[in-house]
């Protein structure tokens, strides 16, 4: 084997380091969200302590240890979240695209996870866009900071407005614990999805498959669906007719909720109308309907 070959304990390393530097950004953009609004609302408590146990699981991560350990204790406050954001926030990467976007899905996740938005966490979105100009060549998050900038217009958040944002935030980060009881963090984004009469809709389509397939691996997909006269490639073109995407990220996607093949797609659709989405969910209804 050679030293970059998959599998190799190089590559390992290599991703190993990415992903750490990825979940560090995106658990500091939560915590920055959970405390936006001054204080831990009663609806974050339940998501803090879930996504903290994913974080120490996934890395080891001490501040998410802290916090656990407070909150057995019942002596989790505001001041030690504000205090760890703040050691956390002067540790990271500085002036690096990929810690900053991370960084705001992990914002949008933690002020989305009760389902509600108030104006100091909407105000936080547009502060955030506006220290880290990257952020909005991303369409979905330039939705989100633009929805933001239209509902503190008059410095009050209606109902109407903050479920505005938060179904915003569920294409860039998936649906918030509120709605599903499980933590955003190592989902795919919520998208627009085309609906398919049937497998036979597949013939003589350009595909792309991404993600961690639950149900089968990704390879046996691309023959069952390559039986259906597909051709499957490996990154998105502009004669791609779909994009199929798991229900749960890669651990070594570019961003915690989506790699360069979602990212590609959402710029070509923008451009072009296509490719369109297609989630794993519908892919095996659709096989399961033709008994394959």
């Amino acid at each position: 084997m050679n030293t970059w070959d998959v599998g190799s304990d190089a590559l390992a390393r290599v991703h190993r380091e990415a992903n750490n530097g990825k979940f560090s950004g995106y658990f500091t953009g939560f915590l920055e969200g959970v405390r936006a609004s001054q204080r831990i609302e009663l609806g974050e408590v339940e998501p803090l302590v879930v996504v903290c146990a994913q974080m120490l699981d996934a890395m080891g991560d001490e501040d998410a240890y802290d916090i656990l350990e407070d909150f057995k204790a019942d002596v989790l406050d505001f001041q030690q979240l504000e205090d760890i954001v703040v050691f956390r926030s002067k540790n990271l990467k500085q002036n690096c695209q990929k810690t900053e976007i991370n960084r705001f899905m992990g914002y949008c996740s933690g002020i989305a996870c009760d389902d509600l938005i108030t104006l100091e966490e909407a105000q936080g979105v547009l502060n955030m866009a506006a220290a880290s100009p990257s952020v909005l060549e991303d369409p979905i998050s330039r939705t989100i900071v633009v929805c933001c900038a239209d509902s503190v217009d008059d410095g009050v958040i209606d109902p109407g407005e903050s479920q505005e944002i938060c179904r915003a935030i569920t294409r860039l980060v998936g649906d918030c614990y509120a709605d599903t009881g499980i933590s955003s963090l190592g989902y795919v984004p919520v998208f627009e999805e085309a609906t398919l009469s049937s497998i036979d809709d597949f013939e003589n389509s350009l595909l792309v498959l991404t993600g961690n397939f639950e149900t089968k691996p990704r390879r046996i997909l691309e023959d069952y669906l390559a039986a259906c006269g597909a051709r499957a490639k490996s990154s998105p073109c502009k004669k791609t007719n779909f994009v199929i995407i798991a229900n749960e990220s890669s651990r070594d996607w570019k961003y915690t909720h989506k790699g360069t093949k979602i990212e590609k797609a959402i710029k070509l659709r923008e451009a072009s109308g296509k490719p369109e989405f297609i989630s794993e969910t519908q892919l095996m209804k659709l096989l399961a309907s033709a008994n394959i």
